[in-house]
């Protein structure tokens, strides 16, 4: 007998149902009333539904991923492990079962718990007739089969033997780093010319705007020639296809404004084409000179995105990317050397980014990749077939390289790898070397001998994120100790360190609730296209998901009596409620960081607007403004405590904590560190047992560029 894929089944006390993928777990003792129902992913009910259609036998792994991921083995493989980690620790703990899932070493898994089907959905298997017509098919379709095999025998041995050729060629190719530069300062985005001679590369201080940088890579001992004025701002460029110009953005300070700009190398003649967005926004030109496309802001409402620029005849840009409505935004950009396609590095929420690429004749777009977190870089192989890119996953950067024909990804192995760029007709390329730790560092206040900051663990690892519970006198946060970021917590010395969540998919700002119980965290949805809610209930380890229609929610904090969690949605300021109602938006305002200090009153920043502001809950429309934006330029490095706010100020060369209080309105400094000590993306927390703060502190290394030669961009 046959068993429909929607069927639903019981596991000893548990009812299975696909419809709604929940686990419902019934107590004897109730007359077979339900004593708990557990909502849990789509993937997981398919999983174990699968396992329980093939009970008792031995499913294998592909098998699994095959049927459920349709064979994405690059996101499947970790899913998978999830969904069985998941699903033992429900099964398990509900039905008393030492384990309800077994691994099968070397195989795969099986159901150890007999599954129960209603009758209506068994499903009758064929009859004789149809079993043998199916059979003689069957037969016929192998004779074929094997006969066809037999033809390609001889040439697949054939191929075979070339392609070992061909691999023992490449194999041995060994992989060698040369430093072409060794600047003190950070050397980022650099592009050789397409004559092979010249490098160009953005480098920045702390005390000087960043500029361009020439160096010619024949004269390796020559100082590097500065091609840009002190005055403005430039750090990434690319070559004109003739070697002849570099167009970049170009930001001058003392008008406020960004300009598109075409400098001609013989005549140093800069030319305006127009406005950009930043200095470092993203940009190519087309193999055939006829066009640039980049990242810009047009200022009409619909965001940043992907603009062309004819070369060849004056016509305003034109917008490439989604307008309205958009679930991402595009991010990065490279043209393949023949032209034929864009590669499109584009963001889903704010933890998920993913590649693309769009055909430039007929705008067939294809996607490469599924889960990345953080894209630093793309370029084109030279044969037009694969793309380098380098990504960070949980705080360490890599390279890699992927096939746009067989999707297949390859490690480069090369820790470190930022901003690879193809050098011109060879198998080289040049990168820059990008090395950078977090810790979460804590500082004593008002201390009688001057302090600086301290680790709050001596570890090699990367940890950041930092929130305090009063209630549980525990600190939450994000380390990468186990290769991913997953929630931690400890004691307020580092010491009594626990693992909280085994998700493998980057988790990312934990919020302790008010009564210490549950941590609020943002986490990749299913799809890696964006993110969601998550709640780490701690007495029982179960993770909800809260419900939302939404694809992107900024960072999670928790209303007054913890029943719902505050987050920024499209829609502006929004409620997200426990009990599964849909959410509710309070205010259009684009909120940053939120943070309650009482019953009623909210403050936040803004991501449209610099400034502390408030705005009470029963009066969502009346937003004042608490630290003017003229002292407060903070977005999410700072913290509410019963006297005032602590926050971080950037200035030219350092940085600051300032602490401004709220009886008297002033801002006092109270300590001053190097600048980009404290990362834009960081955290602060505030613990008053010991009058201290933690904050997320960052470790920069020098960054240089480093020609590669590798055996897999043979």
């Amino acid at each position: 007998m046959g068993i429909r894929k929607e069927a639903v089944f019981k596991l000893g006390q548990c009812e299975v149902n696909p419809s709604d993928n929940s686990l419902c777990f019934f107590n004897s003792a109730v007359d077979g009333v339900s004593s708990e129902k557990v909502s849990v992913q789509p993937k997981f009910i398919e999983v174990l539904s699968y396992l329980a259609r093939q009970y008792p036998e031995v499913v294998t792994r592909e098998e699994l991923i095959d049927n459920i991921w349709e064979g994405n083995t690059y996101v499947g493989s970790k899913a998978l492990t999830n969904a069985i980690w998941h699903l033992r620790k429900h099964l398990n703990q509900e039905l008393g079962e030492d384990n309800a899932i077994e691994t099968v070493r070397k195989m795969g898994y099986r159901l150890l718990i007999e599954p129960c089907f209603n009758q209506s959905d068994l499903v009758d298997d064929l009859d004789l007739f149809e079993q043998s017509q199916l059979k003689i098919a069957q037969l016929t379709s192998l004779n074929r089969r094997i006969a066809a095999v037999g033809a390609l025998a001889l040439l697949f041995m054939f191929s075979a033997w070339a392609y070992h050729l061909y691999q023992d060629r490449i194999r041995y190719v060994p992989t060698l780093k040369q430093s072409l530069t060794t600047a003190a300062g950070s050397e980022l985005y650099p592009i050789v010319s397409p004559d092979g001679r010249w490098l160009v590369y953005g480098s920045r201080s702390n005390n000087r705007y960043s500029s361009l940088y020439l160096k010619d890579l024949t004269k390796p001992t020559e100082t590097p020639k500065r091609l840009t004025s002190t005055k403005t701002a430039e750090i990434r460029a690319v070559w004109s296809p003739d070697g002849e110009a570099l167009y970049f953005g170009s930001e001058h300070r003392s008008e406020g404004k960004c300009y598109l700009t075409k400098l001609n190398l013989d005549s140093n003649e800069a030319l305006k084409l127009g406005e950009c967005y930043t200095y470092s926004s993203a940009l190519d030109i087309a193999p055939d000179s006829s066009r640039l496309v980049y990242i810009w802001d047009a200022g009409e409402g619909d965001g940043s995105g992907l603009y062309e620029l004819s070369l060849t005849e004056e016509a305003l840009p034109k917008r490439l990317s989604c307008a309205e409505h958009c679930s991402y935004r595009d991010r990065d950009l490279a043209f393949s050397p023949d032209g034929r396609w864009l590669a499109i590095a584009r963001r889903f929420g704010n933890i998920s980014e993913d590649i693309f690429i769009l055909n430039t004749k007929t705008a067939e777009e294809r996607r490469l990749t599924f889960g990345l977190e953080d894209i630093r870089g793309l370029s084109w192989h030279q044969d037009n077939e694969r793309l380098i890119f380098s990504t960070e996953n949980s705080g360490v950067r890599n390279g890699f390289i992927v096939g746009i024909n067989d999707k297949h990804i390859l490690p480069l192995d090369v820790e470190g790898m930022s901003y690879p760029r193809s050098i011109p007709n060879t198998d080289e390329l040049v990168y820059s070397n990008y090395m950078r730790d977090y810790q979460v560092a804590s500082f004593a206040l008002e201390q009688s001998i001057p302090t600086a900051t301290f680790p709050l663990l001596q570890v090699d690892y990367s940890y950041r994120n930092p929130d305090y519970s009063a209630i549980t006198e525990r600190i939450v946060y994000v380390s990468n100790e186990t290769g991913f970021n997953e929630i931690w917590t400890s004691d307020i010395n580092g010491e009594n360190r626990r693992q909280h969540t085994d998700l493998k998919r980057r988790v990312a700002y934990p919020s302790w609730s008010h009564d210490g119980t549950k941590i609020a965290f943002l986490a990749p949805d299913d799809k890696n296209e964006g993110n969601k809610i998550h709640v780490l209930d701690l007495s029982t380890s179960n993770i909800s998901i809260l419900a939302t229609p939404y694809l992107d929610h900024n960072r999670p904090s928790w209303g007054w009596n913890d029943e719902m969690v505050l987050s920024r949605s499209k829609d502006g300021i929004t409620e997200f409620y426990l009990d599964n109602r849909l959410p509710k938006v309070i205010n259009s305002m684009n909120m940053r960081l939120g943070k309650m200090i009482s019953e009623d009153k909210l403050v936040f920043t803004r991501l449209d607007k610099a400034g502390l502001w408030a705005v009470a809950l029963s009066e969502p429309d009346n937003v004042t403004e608490v630290i003017s934006e003229h002292h407060f330029g903070e977005g999410y490095n700072w913290v509410a405590t019963d006297k005032g706010i602590y926050f971080r100020n950037t200035r030219r060369g350092f940085q600051l904590i300032n602490f401004w209080r709220f009886n008297t309105g002033l801002i006092t400094p109270i300590l001053k560190l190097p600048s980009g000590s404290i990362p834009r993306s960081g955290a602060m927390t505030y613990i008053a047992n010991n009058n201290s703060l933690l904050m997320t502190l960052s470790q920069n290394y020098k960054r240089d560029v480093i020609k590669l030669q590798h055996r897999l961009l043979h």
